[in-house]
């Protein structure tokens, strides 16, 4: 039996409660600071929360880095300048916070098709990547890329393979997969495979990214998938639902229906 570990996302200090996550071992995934602007009105106040709560949370740590509008591999030396500094404050904060996962989007463009760009910007993510790893050395846990705008998991599996370093690894995000057109969710497994370390969980339509709770009959199908590619991951309710206590019993019901091989 496999213990399948959840972590309960939030974009705000005031929808959930550290004593809950502590008693039930519970994870916990934080998007407080993912404005572009990380230095808003709360900012300090937030990360003086999270410094106390910290200690509480028993389960894997993670935070949600900056993500709007950013490029640190840009051409324009002032976008790039302007994104390693939003990425910086991330690992900041990531190494005050102990976080065991830090996750930034692929940041990779479906529509960018030429083999030159797309050669040049492997080798620049590689060079950017472990320049910040080297920098941040006290950064002791996973730098994950998202799969975001990309309907082709072959984009983000080599991207992942040119940065070519043991702790840069993959977020799948679910949902997203979810609205490719080309590649079926079980594609993106066999894909990505043991590249894939964390995943955001949540559902929709097919057609637009509606971060929706998937119902009973997804959850079977999503740790399903997880169990036949031999893959156990953190799994982050990325639909931020504030019942965490409901969400595990929901996830217990998905694996005694499917009669799966977890334990909560």
């Amino acid at each position: 039996m496999k213990q399948l570990t959840i972590l309960q996302a939030i974009q705000s200090k005031e929808t959930f409660s550290p004593d809950v996550c502590n008693k039930e071992n519970i994870g916990l995934e934080i998007q407080d600071f993912t404005e572009v602007n990380l230095f808003q009105e709360n900012f300090a106040d937030s990360l003086n929360y999270y410094l106390q709560v910290r200690e509480k949370i028993r389960g894997p740590f993670a935070i949600h880095g900056a993500f709007i509008d950013l490029k640190p591999y840009s051409y324009d030396r002032a976008i790039q300048e302007a994104s390693m500094f939003k990425y910086r404050m991330s690992l900041n904060i990531a190494v005050l916070l102990g976080a065991d996962y830090l996750v930034f989007h692929s940041q990779i463009n479906p529509f960018v098709q030429s083999s030159l760009l797309m050669d040049l910007d492997r080798k620049e993510n590689k060079r950017v990547f472990h320049t910040l790893m080297e920098e941040f050395s006290s950064f002791k846990g996973y730098l994950l890329l998202e799969n975001v705008y990309e309907d082709d998991p072959r984009r983000l599996r080599d991207l992942v393979d040119a940065i070519d370093h043991p702790r840069v690894q993959v977020n799948l995000d679910l949902g997203h997969a979810r609205l490719s057109k080309k590649f079926s969710l079980d594609q993106w497994f066999d894909i990505l495979g043991d590249r894939i370390r964390y995943s955001h969980v949540h559902w929709n339509n097919g057609e637009i990214d509606q971060h929706m709770p998937p119902g009973l009959e997804e959850r079977i199908e999503i740790l399903s998938l997880f169990q036949r590619h031999g893959l156990n991951v953190p799994l982050s309710l990325e639909y931020f639902p504030r019942d965490i206590l409901k969400e595990v019993a929901l996830f217990q019901e998905a694996i005694d229906q499917g009669g799966l091989d977890y334990v909560l």
